[in-house]
């Protein structure tokens, strides 16, 4: 009953949501604030049983549905396509990921934070959603400027570092690691170094065995080989110290070469459809809207300037490099604030940080808001931006003409 509700809640504010020009992740989101354990989930009752329990199986459910979606993210890209997303996107996106880190993590450890919480802050901040920019300028017709391909390129970049401190977040959850500053560096250097290991090990394998299952007269062979590729390499990255879901994105990016691409997308997100969104109903589950009522002024501290950390990080971080390297500061404003809308990977990360129990609610709540306020601007900035840059272009003939 619950998977019934959830799964079905969840597309249906999802929905609801892109209507209205907003990620459905969103809807996904408010789907589990609204029927979570501290809004309506409590009270929705039959014979004092909750009708929505978020007992083990639905867990299960939600870390396949991670898993799902970063196989999903990876299909989307190849590994030829990732060498080559050009310096200006891997400058952009690496310094876009250096400078919110540093900044969360600064920010956190000032207010008294211990070490994980402040490491779960400030991973939480790299990662940039580029789904909600690139409807922006889809609809603007912007997706062949400059600014566009960077702003794509760079989100790359910034999504595989993000994984790679994600895994790092992980192993220090679990207390795989002691946590120093050298161990740190240590690990995300070795996460890096594993994950492109991997990525370069399975990248000439797997396209092969899908290609060759796509000759088979047998219905859905390769739908079966790229489930089996996804939960393969995700077994492979717990097996070798990985985040499982950094596994399922780099089985993800081999089979992108493979030559039934398109039918292997159109078969993991209709499966995705079952798991995904039950991932994001559960991170939306454990929002408490009560973390904010509270008399820690501390509390409101630290969420103001995370929201001003969120923002200006991406605008340094990106937004300078962009420019300096492009020499164009209007460019350089588009790409900062085209990064801002952070997504999945903030999310994931708070998701798993607050199930082990190393952040509090309110730290929790604060991320989660900080994913939903950055993805809601990122669209009213850009819009802006580009609306005040017509209007420039449509005044300034009218200026210089001269009369006949």
């Amino acid at each position: 009953m619950t998977i019934c509700i959830l799964v079905f809640s969840a597309k249906v504010l999802g929905e609801l949501f892109s209507k209205a020009k907003l990620p459905s992740v969103l809807g996904e989101l408010f789907a589990g604030i609204l029927l979570g354990p501290f809004a309506f989930g409590s009270i929705i009752a039959i014979a004092g049983n909750p009708i929505i329990q978020l007992n083990d199986i639905v867990r299960a459910f939600g870390e396949i549905g991670g898993i799902l979606i970063l196989f999903v993210a990876g299909l989307e890209m190849t590994f030829t396509g990732f060498r080559h997303v050009g310096s200006v996107s891997f400058i952009t996106g690496t310094v876009g990921v250096i400078v919110p880190f540093l900044l969360g993590y600064g920010v956190s450890a000032l207010l008294g934070f211990d070490t994980i919480t402040s490491m779960v802050v400030a991973s939480a901040l790299v990662a940039t959603s580029i789904s909600i920019t690139s409807l922006v300028l889809m609809e603007m017709g912007k997706m062949r400027t400059v600014e566009a391909k960077v702003i794509i390129g760079a989100a790359v970049v910034d999504d595989v570092l993000g994984l790679a401190i994600l895994g790092v977040v992980v192993s220090f959850i679990s207390g795989g690691a002691a946590i120093t500053p050298i161990s740190v560096v240590l690990v995300i250097a070795e996460s890096l170094a594993v994950w492109l290991a991997l990525v370069i090990i399975i990248t000439p394998i797997l396209p092969r065995i899908i290609n060759i299952t796509a000759r088979g007269k047998s219905e859905e062979t390769v739908e079966a080989a790229a489930t089996a590729s996804c939960f393969g390499g995700a077994a492979i990255a717990a097996i070798i110290g990985l985040s499982p879901i950094i596994g399922a994105f780099a089985a993800g990016m081999a089979v992108a070469s493979s030559k039934a691409i398109v039918r292997i997308r159109e078969y993991a997100k209709k499966i995705s459809v079952i798991f995904s969104p039950v991932f994001f109903v559960l991170a939306g589950a454990q929002f408490n809207i009560r973390a904010f009522i509270t008399s820690d002024l501390t509390f409101y501290a630290f969420f103001v300037l995370l929201m001003v950390v969120a923002i200006v990080s991406k605008m340094i971080g990106c937004g300078i490099p962009s420019a300096l390297i492009l020499k164009d500061r209007s460019k350089g404003l588009k790409i900062g604030v085209g990064m801002i809308s952070r997504g999945e990977v903030g999310l994931i990360v708070a998701g798993i940080a607050i199930s082990a129990q190393v952040i509090t609610q309110n730290i929790y709540s604060a991320i989660v808001s900080m994913v939903i306020i950055t993805t809601i601007l990122t669209p009213v900035f850009m819009k802006i931006i580009y609306d005040k840059e017509a209007r420039k272009e449509k005044f300034t003939p009218l200026e210089i003409t001269k009369p006949q």
